[in-house]
């Protein structure tokens, strides 16, 4: 129950707030420096924004925020601290999470340490996930804490407290920091092929919404045949440098899978709520709803098995009805 409550939560973080532009950032250290009044997407080993902007997605291993943000605040990463205001909501998730400013509408923190300082107000709900959560805060509407160890001297409209239990060792939240930053990973690869290659990317997350359940058999059948293929190339020896590259393709198309349903996943609940949104924000909607299923108990498992069965058949099909792959005719052979 709790699981599906943070779920639906979620979903109405991500209302829109009908943004239309986006300005990229990337590097070992990004540095914002002067204002910024579209959407910054920023990624890095260190990000710190000293300037305004409008709205921020950053994943990183350090992220600070030292100034305010009219908008949202999306962000993955290893430290993350949030010291100025917020005007939209906050999606945090990463190691240590530092809340350390207002924020104007909800929050959802997730981390190994979530520290929430009494400079923190939210003025809407908030939703604190980790393995050690620290309200000092002021939570004017809800206040739903899932943790082992939990300190509150803050104050919240209601409180709903559900205490996790003690791992017998280190494996759990091993585990749980891996999917965190193995999401981010994900998250930005989507993103980046996005940007980089929008067009085979949509051209294949729209055959994911076409007859969904004879894409998912065809992928599952393609996933089945390529290990069965791998495994008999593989036996005779000589077909081993075969048998590597094809386990490369099937390993790569897999990991592409669930960003190709992300997109979709992502336009269905944008058209059914009538929301005109930027390609990269239907993509982030999908793909951070997807992933919070794949964590429902047991459903979640099967989840990301029809996940990656549909993801991986409409790749299949896109690249067998892609029309430049078929020439007809004799094919042209350049002059001397």
């Amino acid at each position: 129950m709790q699981k599906t409550w943070i779920a639906l939560f979620f979903l109405l973080l991500f209302l829109p707030a009908g943004v239309q532009a986006l300005v990229s950032q990337s590097g070992d250290l990004v540095v914002i420096g002067e204002q910024v009044q579209d959407d910054l997407f920023a990624t890095g080993g260190s990000v710190i924004v000293n300037a305004p902007v409008y709205s921020l997605v950053a994943a990183g291993g350090t992220i600070d925020v030292n100034a305010p943000v009219e908008g949202d605040v999306i962000a993955a990463g290893g430290t993350i601290r949030i010291n100025a205001p917020v005007g939209g909501k906050v999606v945090l998730a990463g190691g240590t999470v530092v809340l350390n400013g207002s924020v104007g509408r909800n929050a959802l923190v997730y981390g190994g340490t979530v520290d929430v300082t009494p400079a923190a107000v939210v003025s809407k709900d908030a939703v604190l996930s980790g393995g050690k959560v620290s309200s000092e805060g002021t939570v004017l509407g809800n206040l739903t804490v899932s943790t082992r160890e939990f300190v509150n001297t803050g104050v919240a409209g209601h409180l709903d407290y559900m205490k996790e239990e003690k791992s017998s060792g280190g494996l759990q939240t091993i585990l749980s920091f891996f999917f965190v930053f193995f999401s981010v990973g994900m998250l930005i690869l989507g993103l980046l092929f996005l940007f980089l290659a929008p067009a085979p990317f949509l051209a294949v997350e729209k055959g994911s919404r076409e007859r969904p359940l004879i894409k998912t058999l065809i992928g599952f059948a393609g996933i089945l045949g390529g290990l069965i293929l791998c495994v008999l190339l593989a036996i005779t020896i000589v077909g081993i440098p075969i048998a590597f590259l094809l386990g490369m393709g099937l390993l790569a198309g897999i990991l592409l899978s669930t960003l190709f349903v992300s997109s979709g996943l992502g336009r269905v609940i944008a058209t059914r709520f009538g929301w005109n949104l930027p390609e990269w924000q239907v993509f982030v909607i999908g793909f951070l709803i997807l992933h919070l299923a794949f964590r429902i108990p047991f459903v979640g498992w099967i989840v990301l098995a029809v996940s990656v069965c549909l993801g991986f058949g409409a790749l299949l099909y896109s690249v067998r009805s892609c029309s430049p792959l078929v020439r007809k005719g004799p094919i042209e052979r350049p002059g001397p």
